[in-house]
C-alpha cells in the first residue's frame, strides 16, 4: 500500500478537523458574546434608571448590548451554522475511522484491492462536504503522521486506548465540569434573587425590584447557554462509549485471537461502530437541539 497516498488521506482527514474546529471555536465565542452581552445590558439598564446621572449614556450602552443580541442570534447563531462543523466534524471522523479500519488490515481492506477501497471511500465521504469548500479551502492540515500498518496490539494502543484516554474520558470530565458550573451559577443566581426580593419586601422597598429582574435573567441565561451545550448529554455519552470500547477491547484479549482472521474483521468492525455511532449519535442530538 502506498504510503503517500495514506498520508495525503490522512492529512485530508486532519484538514476538515481543523475546519470543524473553526467553524465550532467561531460558534461558541458567540454564544458567549450573547450570553454577556444580554446580562450586562440587563444590568447596565437597571442602574441607568436607579441613578440621576449620567442615566442617558448608560441606558444608551445597555439598549445597545441588548440590541446586539438579536443581530448576534441571526447572523452568527443560525442553525444552519451548526450543520455545517456537525458536517464538518463528521467528515473529519468518518476519513479517519476508515484509514484506521484499513491500516488494521480488517476487510473490506484485507486485499490487494485495499487501497482503492479506501480511495473510494474517502471520496464518497468528501461528497457531503458540499457548501463548505470555502471553510475547507482556509484550513491547512497541521503535520501529522498517518498511522502506519497496525497488528492487534498497535491497533489497540494506537486507536482504541487513545480514543479512551485521550478523547472520550478527559471530554466526560470536561462535560461534566461544565454542566456543573452552569448549575451552581444558575442556583447562585436564584438564589440571589430570593434572597432580595425577600428583603425587598421586608424592607418596603421597590429600588430592588428591578435587580431581582436582572438576577433572573442572568439566570435563565446560562441555564440556556448550557442548554445549548448539551453538557449533560455529551458527558453520559462520552464516558459510555468509552466503557463500549474497554470492553470490547477486554474481549478481545481475553481468549487467544489471531490477526487476520474473522474474529479480527469483527472487533475492528465493532469499534469502529461505536465511535460512528457515538460521533452521529451527539452531533445529531446538538443539531436538534440547536436547529
Amino acid at each position: 500500500m502506498s504510503d503517500r497516498i495514506v498520508q495525503e488521506l490522512w492529512d485530508d482527514h486532519a484538514a476538515w478537523s481543523v475546519t470543524a474546529d473553526r467553524l465550532k471555536s467561531s460558534r461558541s465565542l458567540w454564544r458567549l458574546a450573547a450570553l454577556i452581552l444580554t446580562v450586562a445590558g440587563a444590568a447596565l439598564q437597571t442602574w441607568a434608571s436607579a441613578i440621576a446621572q449620567p442615566k442617558s449614556l448608560i441606558g444608551m450602552i445597555g439598549f445597545v448590548f441588548l440590541a446586539f443580541v438579536p443581530f448576534i442570534t441571526a447572523k452568527f447563531l443560525a442553525p444552519d451554522g451548526t450543520g455545517k462543523w456537525l458536517r464538518a466534524r463528521s467528515i473529519s471522523e468518518a476519513i479517519k475511522s476508515e484509514i484506521f479500519w484499513c491500516r488494521a488490515g480488517a476487510d473490506p481492506y484485507a486485499g490487494p484491492d485495499a487501497l482503492e477501497n479506501l480511495r473510494r471511500k474517502v471520496r464518497e465521504i468528501r461528497s457531503w462536504g458540499k457548501g463548505l469548500e470555502l471553510d475547507r479551502a482556509r484550513a491547512v492540515a497541521p503535520p501529522n503522521q498517518a498511522p502506519p500498518p497496525l497488528d492487534p496490539d498497535g491497533y489497540l494502543k494506537a486507536r482504541v486506548h487513545q480514543q479512551i484516554s485521550t478523547y472520550y474520558r478527559p471530554k466526560a470530565r470536561l462535560n461534566a465540569r461544565r454542566a456543573e458550573q452552569a448549575r451552581w451559577l444558575e442556583t447562585a443566581f436564584a438564589a440571589l434573587a430570593a434572597l432580595l426580593g425577600a428583603y425587598a419586601s421586608f424592607a418596603g422597598s421597590k429600588a430592588f425590584g428591578p435587580w431581582v429582574a436582572v438576577l433572573t435573567t442572568s439566570g435563565g441565561s446560562i441555564s440556556a447557554h448550557a442548554a445549548a451545550g448539551r453538557y449533560d448529554f455529551q458527558a453520559t455519552t462520552f464516558f459510555a462509549t468509552a466503557q463500549q470500547l474497554e470492553d470490547l477491547s477486554h474481549d478481545w484479549q481475553m481468549p487467544a485471537k489471531s490477526a487476520p482472521s474473522k474474529e479480527w474483521t469483527e472487533f475492528v468492525r465493532d469499534c469502529e461502530t461505536v465511535i460512528s455511532a457515538e460521533n452521529r449519535g451527539w452531533m445529531a442530538k446538538l443539531d436538534q437541539n440547536q436547529g
